[in-house]
């Protein structure tokens, strides 16, 4: 893996790499169990500080990315609380009700009925579990997609919204965000309010599903949304991994809003144009199923999905 520093970049360089860590998770650099390169070999590479290197993993191994394996050095995982756990506490408090239940002369089966439709008419008005993204279309359909496999309410809402919603439930929340946002929401949450909880999105497959779409020694315009220059440069790196075999010229273009792109896509001076996840959702509604217009959807990780259950307290 070759990172991209930017030296006159306002992020820390800690920070970049960091960054630059969960984006080639996102895009299939590396994958559960895989074996990130050493503080030395980085080091080597980047001439930057192994302090700062060795800041950026310890703060991704806090996040649950990475853990320390003894024989293999760092790789990327996911830590979570056992099920057994889980699972244990559940019976203990199941237990605790049901002997109360007796005492006040009712059927526990009963009850169950009972509190089944209060909680899931409590859990419909202020869902206890949120997901979190830049855009609100894409936060929605992703809760949406992540409710019906949890098989319980799953509010999306935007970061710039995020606190609004907290204040409108009681007690802990728990939050679903991607990598790349988890530090952004952990600072904006009350530590005895709510917990964020880190869930991998994979664009790998559909970039390189949208991208054989493209005729060989065609023009492709990138299109993508304002960020550092570091990511950036990352980012379009792999892009170009995936065309260049084929002979595809690519040219790129930040987006500012939807009418940017609609100005862009009118112009048609390129034969494709392909749009990342954080763009896609500034696509006009009539260019959507336009064939020329690529857009790379996100896929959530199934694994990841699995640890993010258990730690936000879903039992299927």
């Amino acid at each position: 893996m070759e990172f991209y520093i930017d030296k006159n970049s306002s992020t820390p360089v800690a920070n970049q790499i960091q960054e630059q860590i969960k984006l080639a998770v996102m895009m299939g650099v590396f994958r559960d169990g895989d074996t990130l390169p050493s503080i030395r070999d980085i080091e080597k590479q980047t001439g930057i500080n192994r302090s700062q290197i060795h800041k950026a993993y310890l703060a991704l191994r806090q996040s649950g990315l990475l853990v320390l394996t003894r024989g293999k050095g760092t790789v990327v995982a996911t830590a979570t609380d056992s099920p057994r756990a889980v699972d244990e506490n559940c019976r203990k408090l199941s237990k605790s009700i049901i002997s109360k239940v007796r005492v006040m002369g009712l059927s526990p089966t009963a009850f169950a009925r009972y509190l089944s439709r209060y909680a899931q008419e409590n859990e419909r008005n202020t869902p206890f579990i949120i997901y979190v993204d830049t855009h609100e279309e894409y936060a929605t359909h992703t809760a949406d997609e992540i409710s019906q496999l949890w098989h319980v309410p799953v509010l999306g809402v935007t970061l710039q919204g995020l606190k609004a919603a907290i204040a409108k439930r009681p007690g802990r929340v728990k939050i679903l965000a991607n990598h790349l946002m988890c530090d952004s929401v952990r600072a904006m949450l009350s530590r005895n309010k709510s917990d964020a909880i880190p869930i991998e999105l994979n664009s790998v497959q559909p970039a390189i599903l949208a991208v054989e779409k493209i005729k060989p020694n065609s023009s492709v315009l990138v299109l993508y949304m304002p960020q550092p220059a570091h990511r950036v440069q990352f980012i379009l790196a792999g892009v170009k991994r995936l065309m260049e075999p084929r002979g595809i010229r690519i040219t790129s273009s930040p987006v500012r809003n939807m009418s940017h792109v609609r100005e862009l896509l009118n112009k048609s001076e390129y034969d494709y144009y392909y749009v990342g996840p954080a763009a896609r959702s500034e696509v006009p509604l009539e260019f959507r199923n336009d064939p020329r217009v690529l857009q790379v959807n996100t896929q959530l990780n199934p694994a990841s999905l699995e640890t993010a259950r258990i730690r936000a307290g879903v039992i299927i």
